[in-house]
């Protein structure tokens, strides 16, 4: 699957952890994808590196959610979307 799509669309929901270290963005993550449906996308706005660099990566992976980083300016948008 493609990655622009996530790019370019406008996430479904949205929670800001900035200022939050781990494991704050993983769970807060995880929480809200279980209420979401299948296709939505989840926008996680972080300035923690390592959520960017490990935590949320090995959420989605083992989830098996496609997902992008945006990086705009210290900010990092961490885009995962649900599938099946």
């Amino acid at each position: 699957m493609s990655s622009e799509p996530l790019k370019i669309r406008e996430p479904d929901e949205r929670v800001d952890v900035i200022g939050e270290s781990c494991p704050v963005p993983e769970m807060t993550a995880s929480k809200k994808l279980k209420k979401m449906r299948a296709g939505q996308v989840l926008e996680v706005l972080t300035d923690h590196q390592p959520a960017v660099d490990v935590t949320l990566p090995s959420l989605c992976k083992n989830l098996g959610y496609p997902y992008i980083v945006i990086k705009d300016g210290d900010v990092y948008k961490f885009r995962i979307q649900k599938v099946g």
